[in-house]
Formats: structure tokens, sequence, C-alpha cells
């Protein structure tokens, strides 16, 4: 074992993969992510309220952490693409997009597949629960 073998270049930094829903033409093709990246979603959607006591604590939100770790991951089709977004009705909000365009056995299938790519045979929910002991 050689220190050169955990250098950046010599490292696979990113993964894809296409998944096929029947329902479109072609395949959705997801990416996994780093950890750097991952944190940045984490804390997106953790806000700080105020308790009583007027102590700043952090309340993570679940479903936002999973609309933006879905929209990160989902490369193709572009969710960002003012036409897809025009097309559902969901103008500047590419969570709402994918939401819009899958049924929920679709956005389920595609979720695992993201969690399998990014290194996970956990359910997302144990993630999200991961997330907010972070």
């Amino acid at each position: 074992m050689a220190i050169s073998d955990f250098l950046l270049e010599n490292v696979q930094q990113e993964e894809t993969k296409e998944v096929h829903l029947k329902r479109f033409k072609s395949p959705f093709v997801i990416r996994s992510i780093d950890e750097s990246l991952n944190d940045t979603l984490k804390k997106r959607a953790t806000i700080k309220k105020k308790n009583r006591q007027g102590v700043a604590i952090p309340e993570f939100n679940n479903d936002k952490y999973i609309d933006s770790l879905m929209s990160a991951c989902v490369i193709t089709p572009d969710l960002k693409d003012a036409q897809l977004q025009e097309s559902y009705r969901t103008v500047g909000d590419e969570a709402a997009t994918l939401k819009a365009m899958l049924k929920i056995g679709e956005y389920a299938t595609l979720m695992q597949e993201i969690q399998s790519l990014n290194g996970f045979d956990e359910d997302i929910n144990d993630l999200v629960e991961e997330a907010k002991n972070d």
C-alpha cells in the first residue's frame, strides 16, 4: 500500500449510472457526490430557532435535505432547464420539477439508486437520522 493510492489524481471522483424508468424514452443519469457537498446540503436543510431561553437550537428539515440530495445527484434530465421546468409548471424549483415528473414508485426507485451509488445500503430515513445527529 502506497500513499499515492490515496492521492486525488488516483481516486475515482464521481460515478454515474443510468436509471431506466418505463415511462421515459431516455434514462435518468445520476451521479455520486462527495461528503463536502453532502455536508453543504445538510447545512442548507438546517435552520436555527431560538428556544424559550433564547438559545439557538439547530432544526433539521428532512424533506428539504432529501429534495436537495435528489436534485444534486440527478444529471439528466437537467432539472435546471427552463423548458423542462415550464413543462411541469415548476419554474425555479429543481426539486419540484423532479417530483412533478415522477410517480411515487419511480421517485422511490430513483432515490434507492442514488443511495446505492453513494455507497449506502441503508434506507434514506436512516441517512436523515444520521444527518440530524451531525
